[in-house]
């Protein structure tokens, strides 16, 4: 019996080590991507006329009198990834194609800052493809579609706005003097974003919109996108802290913005699925 004891007693305290160093390898918060050149600058162009009244104000709190033009961009940060309700250390690196409206994700998730999960997720003009590790893969089916298209404009809506003020393929229209509803090209009018501003500085605060959250799910899950943290970031005014969450859960995600960069060329990582490329 004292040999059984002794057993049990040293298995027990190698699974008690083994959560205990998971744990710990998850407080270590990820290393950020290389810093990227920044590209050409944008040229200025007028803020278009006959924007609601909230979303007119908007432009002008981030960006004054006039717009950038926006090619294409790159976003750049750290972010803590909770599917499952613990937080995971993440980098993140996510491309733009403007004229395209087409975008890439790579986000690396990190244990003791080494990388253990990777995933990919390209959205190339409405056609998805997304590559979650061990997770598996799915491509170019109906509800993950629909589902990028809103994450392209959810995404350009907050870090590069000037893209969704002045792109002819979206409409926006009134609601009230702090909201406006955005219409998305090739989508339903439920799958539009309600979005929300602050009543003192003008400044986005939140987007709504339903959301398919999977192809096993037939229903469209409520969606939210929260501003927490608006700053400068390389010359621009962006919300450099925001969470991502799925109806009453717990944010699924908490983004920090630390690098945006305008007008770079991003159509060598959106050519190829996978890999390394910058």
């Amino acid at each position: 019996m004292p040999a059984l004891i002794r057993i049990v007693l040293i298995i027990v305290s190698v699974l008690v080590l083994l959560l205990a160093g998971g744990w710990l390898g998850l407080q270590v918060k990820a290393s950020s991507f290389p810093a990227v050149e920044p590209g050409a600058a944008p040229r200025l162009i007028p803020i278009p006329t006959g924007l609601p009244a909230p979303v007119e104000r908007f432009a002008r709190a981030v960006y004054g009198e006039s717009l950038p033009e926006i090619q294409s961009a790159m976003v750049l940060g750290r972010a803590q990834l909770a599917p499952t309700g613990m937080p995971m250390p993440t980098r993140f690196r996510f491309y733009y194609d403007a004229a395209r409206s087409s975008h890439y994700h790579d986000i690396q998730v990190a244990w003791f800052n080494l990388t253990f999960m990777r995933i990919h997720e390209r959205n190339l003009e409405g056609h998805v493809k997304l590559d979650l590790s061990i997770i598996g893969q799915v491509d170019d089916v109906p509800k993950t579609n629909r589902a990028g298209i809103q994450g392209y404009w959810g995404e350009a809506l907050a870090w590069l706005p000037a893209v969704a003020l002045t792109d002819p393929r979206v409409r926006w229209e009134a609601v009230d003097d702090t909201s406006a509803r955005l219409m998305l090209p090739g989508l339903d009018d439920v799958e539009a974003f309600t979005v929300r501003f602050d009543p003192a500085t003008g400044l986005l605060t939140e987007v709504e919109t339903m959301r398919y959250q999977s192809e096993e799910n037939p229903d469209r899950w409520r969606w939210f996108n929260r501003i927490l943290a608006w700053d400068t970031v390389n010359g621009q005014r962006v919300p450099v802290r925001s969470q991502t969450q799925w109806r009453e859960d717990a944010p699924w995600a908490t983004w920090e913005v630390e690098q945006v960069v305008l007008n770079v060329d991003v159509s060598a990582r959106l050519a190829q699925f996978g890999g390394d490329v910058p």
